[in-house]
Formats: structure tokens, C-alpha cells, sequence
């Protein structure tokens, strides 16, 4: 019997390293998008695995999974065998054509269309794959490694970290099979509006809505159908917000959340400012769109880099080196006509969407800028419908206020320009969050400091008021911000000082989050410090992640994080 045992072992073990071996290059494959490897990859796989959970089958095995130590260390191998053998079986064929949906080659727009169809064709597959993939990393996650031998321990981590980064992959695809055929207009055209957020006067998730345009999918085809900018919205009233709005934001943000397009994205959550918007189009166009999303000005420029620069009809080139600093900056030194400076922005919109459209330039390039650009926060997408609101959820295309993403938690930095003038351009702002109280069961405090300093340069009162501000609310060349600090989940703010000793915080909650609110004015050249003291509910066990306002340059508003040793 023992002697039966010592074979059954030797075989599933070397099967299951072969296995490992294996799972390990296609994903690679995977990712490289080399379709016939991963077949042959996965055939291969589907071989040993089944020869492994073969062997480790029969009576004598469930009486030895029964044994003091034995059993442990017998139930997690087989579980191993049988997570990987039915991801082996059941998913990885259709994991071929997972690959093949999500290549960017065949997202990439011809002549302004997506081909939609096929993604329609294979998104059931894709879907039950990852079904199976997603049951297959839960059974790997699930064993508990630090009761195991150490070698068995260290091929269960090693191959559950595998499974664990296939099932991101087919997370992604069946995102996208799901989304892209519906939210493309495959059955009926959809409406949304496109938010171009204007990060020189900073708002939460950006700055202010400068250009609001609306879009038509229909059959993977979008086209613009209208553009305005946020003065063609309102006021509404003191007293009748287009929607109701909650006390938290109330009493952060005030009225004019739900009163100004402009000031839709005091709030850092995205779907929120979404539902305010969509409702103020429809009170002055009565149409309800079916969505919103947002980009901005950094982003755009950064789609210039695998697509081409543009030429405007003002004689302005835009490059990616040069959209974020023309269309936020030059512009309001060259044009002070604020007219004429929306007629820039329109043009500068509509030249930069046609020629992404145009499938211009590596669709892999392009589909890696937004991937970044997503992750910066400068692009996110809202639904109406409620099942695609809850995938866009699970991405960072969703934009939502949140105090923790999985075991991490969120600490959030946002800022709201209240200088009304486009002097945001020249304000930088930097995060650090700092583990403090570090002990056998982990931090349970953190430590935030947020810098903010003005660089307004020295010839400031040359410049035009429109960019520079007119000595009011604030003296010319003052900047004066709004900066929230929102605490993780379970988090309380327990101390705030400002640098000057002088500056107060005004404590809320919003949305279950414990926050605090402070004005800072900096005149040119100052600059000022706030420092928070954060008790977490839970020990940090993971490092925290921390979300701040995108900035109008690429490393202007940033942040950091000092974790224990």
C-alpha cells in the first residue's frame, strides 16, 4: 500500500510541475496574443492535469485525506489537481477566444467602426471560461498554505499566483464581451455625453466640465451629434438642485453641486456627478442620455502619441507633448475672448476624436494609453443601465468614491478650485501617506501629509484675468483651493494641523467615509502643508492605495506611500 501511495504521489507531482511549468508560459502567450501556442499550451496542460488528478483518486486517498497532518497536506494537492484539471478542461479553450476578442487589432475603428459582431458572437464563452477560471483561483485562494510542508506549500502559492493572473485576463475579457457590444449600440444607438474636463480650474475628478458633447454609438459607429459648453446649463435655483442632493454633500460642496455643469465634479464620485449632468441635459434639451463619461485634456494629448498630432484651424498644432499645455494654458494667454475660446476647445475636441476614430496609429499603443489614462483617473465611463454600471464597478474606468478596493485601503486627496479662474494650471499638490504604529499585527494608524504650493510665476500681473483671476473672490495672482481628505472604510480622522497654524478643517461623513474640508489661499510662490492623523478599523495588512485629483501635467498632483519595513 505505501508503495502505491509513494507511486501516486511521485506521478501527480511531477505531473502538476509540468502543469505549473506550463500555466506559467501561456499566460505568457496569452498576453504576447500568439493564439496557436496557447492551443498547444493548453492541450498540453489539459494532459497532465488530468494525469494528476488520476492519480490522486481512489479509496486510498480519501482515507489518507482523513489522517492527522497527512490529510492536510493530501486534501490541498488534490484540490490543487482539481481546480487546475477543470480550468484545464472547461476553460482554457475558450480562453483562446477570450485572447482573440480583447486584441486590440480587433478593437482598433475602421473608418470610425468597431466591428462589434463577432464580439457579440463569442461573449457566452468567454463568459463561462471565466466562470470556471474565477472557481478555480477561489479553490486555490481558499487552502491554507501555512499548515502545509513547505514544499507542497510553495507549489500551491506558486500556481495559485498564476491562476490568480489568468483570472485577471478573463476578468478583462468578460468585461468587455459583456460592455462593448451593448454600450457600442449593437441592438438599439445609445447617447452619451462626453465630459472634457478642464484641469486648470481642478475639480475632484479633474476640473471642470468645459465642453460637454453629446455622442451617438450605433452598430460600433460613434459620431458627435452636439457640443456645448457648461454656460449653456443653468443656473437652476438656490433652492431646486436638479436633483436632490444629500446633507454630506451639502455640506461639503454646497448647492452649486447640483446648480452649475461647471461644478458637477466637486464631488470625487464620478456616478454621481454622471446622474447630475445627465439630469441638467435633460432639463434644457429634454433627451436622457444613456451614460456619461469623462476625459481630459492630458488624456486627449496623450492619445496624440500613437495616433499623430492634429492641426487646428487657428494654425496650433497639438502633439502629445503639447495638447495638455495648449489647451490648458496657451489657449487663455493667445485668445481672451471666452467665446472664442470655447470655439478653440470644440475644435481641438473634434479634431482629436476624429482622428482616434479614424484607427490611426498601434491599436496595442492606444489601448495601453487608456489602460494608463484610466488608471490616472482621466478617463471614466458611467452607465444608465444597471448591469453595466455594475461591471464598470469592478474598473477604473468607474471613478466611484470608495474606502477600500479588495484588502487595500483608499485614502483619498481631492481638490476644488475656488479662485474662479483658470490659475490651477500652476498649482502643485503632493500626497505622502506614511504606516506609523507598526507592530506584530500590523499599523493600525497611517500619517497623511498633502502639500500644496502655488507657482504662479513672477510676471503674473501681465497675464490676461481670465487666466490669472480679476481681484475676485481672491487678490490677482492668489490661488484658492478646497482640500478634502477622505479616510479608508471603517477609518476615522482622529487630528489635523496646518502648516500655518491657523488654517481650520471642517469634519464630515460622506457616503459612510470620514472626511475633513479646508480652504488654503497661497499667494505666488507659497506654500502650505496639512497633516492628518488616520486611526483604520483593522491592522493594514496591505498597502494602502491612494487617490488624488488628476492634475493638468503628468506629475503635478501626486502622491506616495511609505509602507512599514
Amino acid at each position: 500500500m505505501l508503495a502505491v501511495f509513494a507511486w501516486d504521489a511521485r506521478t501527480a507531482d511531477s505531473e502538476l510541475r509540468h502543469a505549473e511549468r506550463q500555466v506559467g508560459a501561456l499566460q505568457d502567450q496569452a498576453l504576447a496574443g500568439d493564439r496557436e501556442r496557447v492551443s498547444e499550451l493548453a492541450e498540453d496542460i489539459r494532459e497532465h492535469t488530468g494525469a494528476a488528478r488520476e492519480a490522486l483518486t481512489g479509496p486510498h486517498w480519501t482515507i489518507a485525506s482523513k489522517l492527522p497532518w497527512l490529510g492536510e497536506n493530501v486534501t490541498a494537492v488534490q484540490t490543487v489537481s482539481v481546480a487546475v484539471d477543470d480550468l484545464a478542461n472547461n476553460a482554457l479553450g475558450d480562453l483562446v477566444d477570450a485572447i482573440e476578442v480583447v486584441d486590440p487589432a480587433n478593437l482598433a475603428p475602421d473608418n470610425g467602426r468597431i466591428d462589434i459582431a463577432p464580439i457579440a458572437e463569442v461573449a457566452p464563452k468567454v463568459v463561462a471560461a471565466n466562470e470556471t477560471v474565477q472557481a478555480s483561483a477561489g479553490a486555490l485562494e481558499e487552502i491554507d498554505t501555512e499548515s502545509l510542508v513547505g514544499q507542497v506549500a510553495t507549489a500551491v502559492e506558486q500556481l495559485s499566483g498564476q491562476v490568480d493572473e489568468i483570472a485577471s485576463l478573463t476578468g478583462t475579457a468578460s468585461r468587455a464581451v459583456q460592455l462593448i457590444p451593448p454600450m457600442m449600440g449593437i441592438d438599439e444607438p445609445r447617447e452619451y455625453l462626453l465630459l472634457v474636463q478642464n484641469n486648470a480650474e481642478p475639480r475632484a475628478t479633474g476640473g471642470i466640465p468645459g465642453a460637454v458633447i453629446l455622442l451617438r454609438a450605433e452598430e460600433g459607429a460613434i459620431e458627435i451629434v452636439d457640443q456645448r459648453d457648461a454656460g449653456a446649463f443653468g443656473p437652476y435655483g438656490e433652492n431646486d438642485p436638479v436633483l436632490q442632493l444629500r446633507p454630506a454633500e451639502r455640506s461639503l460642496y454646497g448647492t452649486q453641486l447640483g446648480r452649475f455643469m461647471a461644478d458637477v465634479t466637486f464631488t470625487p464620485d464620478f456616478p454621481r456627478s454622471a446622474e447630475l449632468a445627465r439630469e441638467m441635459w435633460r432639463r434644457e434639451f429634454g433627451t436622457e442620455v444613456d451614460g456619461v463619461l469623462s476625459v481630459d485634456p492630458v488624456a486627449l494629448g496623450a492619445l496624440l502619441g500613437p495616433t499623430g498630432a492634429v492641426t487646428l484651424p487657428t494654425g496650433h498644432e497639438l502633439t502629445a507633448d503639447t495638447a495638455a499645455q495648449i489647451l490648458l494654458n496657451q489657449v487663455y494667454l493667445d485668445i481672451e475672448d471666452p467665446a472664442q475660446q470655447d470655439l478653440f476647445f470644440e475644435a481641438a475636441a473634434s479634431a482629436i476624436f476624429d482622428r482616434v476614430l479614424s484607427g490611426a496609429g498601434d491599436p496595442t499603443e492606444v489601448i495601453g494609453v487608456l489602460d494608463e489614462v484610466a488608471a490616472e483617473g482621466r478617463l471614466m465611463v458611467w452607465s444608465v443601465d444597471a448591469g453595466e454600471q455594475r461591471l464598470l464597478s469592478e474598473t477604473n474606468l468607474s471613478g466611484a468614491l470608495r474606502g477600500h478596493y479588495r484588502d487595500a485601503p483608499i485614502v483619498g486627496v481631492y481638490v476644488n478650485d475656488l479662485s474662479a479662474a483658470k490659475i490651477g494650471y500652476y498649482q502643485h499638490v503632493s500626497a505622502k501617506v506614511q504606516a506609523v504604529g507598526c507592530g506584530p499585527g500590523g499599523p493600525q494608524n497611517l500619517h497623511v501629509s498633502v502639500a500644496v504650493r502655488s507657482q504662479v510665476p513672477p510676471n503674473y500681473s501681465e497675464m490676461p484675468p481670465y487666466l490669472i483671476g480679476d481681484g475676485s473672490p481672491i487678490a490677482v495672482g492668489d490661488m484658492r483651493s478646497q482640500i478634502v481628505l477622505y479616510a479608508p472604510r471603517g477609518g476615522q480622522i482622529t487630528n489635523f494641523v496646518a502648516s500655518d497654524g491657523q488654517t481650520a478643517g471642517t469634519p464630515a461623513v460622506h457616503d459612510g467615509l470620514s472626511a475633513v474640508s479646508t480652504r488654503v489661499t497661497l499667494s505666488p510662490g507659497e506654500t502650505r502643508t496639512l497633516d492628518y492623523d488616520v486611526r483604520l478599523q483593522e491592522p493594514l495588512a496591505v498597502d494602502p492605495i491612494v487617490r488624488v485629483t488628476p492634475g493638468p501635467a503628468d506629475g503635478q498632483f501626486t502622491a506616495s506611500t511609505s509602507p512599514c519595513a
